[in-house]
């Protein structure tokens, strides 16, 4: 059949159809560019994807280490005061100790001025030997025990002092 045989209706339906046609090629072509736009689009979601994984692997990697080195810097801190509080005490319990030394020292000091005393009493008594030879006695045995009290008190002192220091040496070892 031939166009020109066609009827009108026929003819409006045969334009009807190529029209229709042709928007649907027209529509497949635009079909194909939206899914090729969409395999375009899906291929660079992938590859944003996977960068996105690895950009949170890297800020998760950076977020421990900021977590570890806040875990040391508070570490430290508290070692830092407790090596602080321990360093005042110690810092204390020293100056009592130089202080205790001190007054050792003045004591050694007057002991010293005392026995030079009772020396050159003794050496006076020495040249009075004749007529006072009992004194001579007497005092000799009072510079001895002066001397000897005057060492045992040194001594206590002593004593005192170096138990302070080991005590506060056992305690330090114990914080």
């Amino acid at each position: 059949m031939n166009e020109s045989e066609l009827s009108v209706q026929d003819k409006l339906l045969l334009s009807e159809i190529k029209r229709l046609e042709q928007e649907d090629e027209k529509l497949i072509i635009q079909l194909e560019k939206s899914y090729n736009l969409l395999n375009t689009k899906e291929q660079t979601e992938s590859r944003l994807q996977k960068n996105l994984d690895k950009l949170k692997d890297k800020v998760l990697n950076f977020i421990s280490e900021e977590n570890i080195g806040l875990s040391q810097k508070d570490f430290l801190y508290s070692e830092y005061e407790k090596l602080r509080y321990i360093y005042d005490s110690v810092s204390d319990k020293y100056e009592e100790n130089m202080k205790d030394v001190e007054d050792i020292m003045k004591d050694v000091g007057f002991m010293k001025g005392e026995i030079e005393t009772l020396q050159s009493q003794t050496q006076i008594l020495e040249a009075e030997i004749p007529y006072a030879f009992k004194n001579s006695e007497n005092l000799d045995n009072r510079v001895k025990i002066t001397f000897f009290r005057a060492l045992d008190n040194i001594q206590k002192k002593i004593n005192d002092v170096q138990k302070k220091a080991e005590v506060i040496y056992y305690k330090k070892g114990e914080m």
